[in-house]
């Protein structure tokens, strides 16, 4: 998600905050660097239980990431 980001220039804060949380639950060793990623994973891994089929399941994902990408502008709209 991060490579995607840097490779386009993307700069909105909201979607770098959201990297950042995607980062932190993608990588294990860093897990404990986002309050948030621990719970991200958490729910991927169930999507992942209750939809197998990858196609499915990032479809069913949207919704999560879009209400989490909502949060994060609220976040740093907060921030200044």
């Amino acid at each position: 998600f991060e490579t995607i980001i840097e490779h386009y220039g993307l700069t909105d804060k909201g979607l770098l905050r959201l990297a950042q949380i995607v980062h932190s639950a993608d990588v294990r060793a860093d897990r404990d660097q986002d309050p948030i990623a621990s719970g991200l994973e958490a729910i991927a891994v169930g999507y992942s239980l209750r939809f197998p089929d990858d196609l499915e399941n990032l479809e069913r994902q949207f919704d999560v990431y879009d209400a989490l990408y909502a949060w994060c502008r609220l976040q740093v709209a907060g921030e200044g």
